[in-house]
């Protein structure tokens, strides 16, 4: 009975939900999807490996399946100088971060993973 007498109320208040609604067309189809150096390789990573598993991802296919982040998670650095600024390892990396920066161009973002603390602690 209710209903009968309140129908337009009815009708109202389902049109506004639907007006309402959230859309999400084109927004994170898939999650974000990459490689990390550290799931694997902990601190035995350089440049050479980084170079070839970004290599083997696009080779496999993976690249075209949505992989585009390469995370270089840690021990890419030695130290801190003067300013505070990291210092990556020349030794691991002897092109550079930038280089290998560069290297994306395969279309990959790069991504190095740095703390920040106060050196006096």
């Amino acid at each position: 009975m209710w209903f009968m007498r309140n129908r337009v109320l009815v009708v109202l208040l389902l049109f506004c939900t639907v007006l309402n609604a959230q859309k999400f067309e084109g927004l994170a189809k898939t999650p974000p999807m990459g490689w990390n150096t550290w799931n694997k390789f902990a601190c035995n990573v350089d440049e050479k490996m980084v170079r070839e598993m970004a290599d083997a991802i696009v080779s496999s296919g993976m690249k075209d399946a949505g992989y585009e982040y390469i995370v270089i998670d840690d021990c890419w650095q030695i130290s801190r100088d003067e300013n505070g600024t990291i210092v990556p390892d020349s030794t691991r990396f002897p092109s550079g971060m930038k280089a290998l920066g560069l290297y994306s161009l395969k279309g990959f973002e790069i991504r190095v993973v740095f703390l920040r603390w106060k050196q006096d602690l």
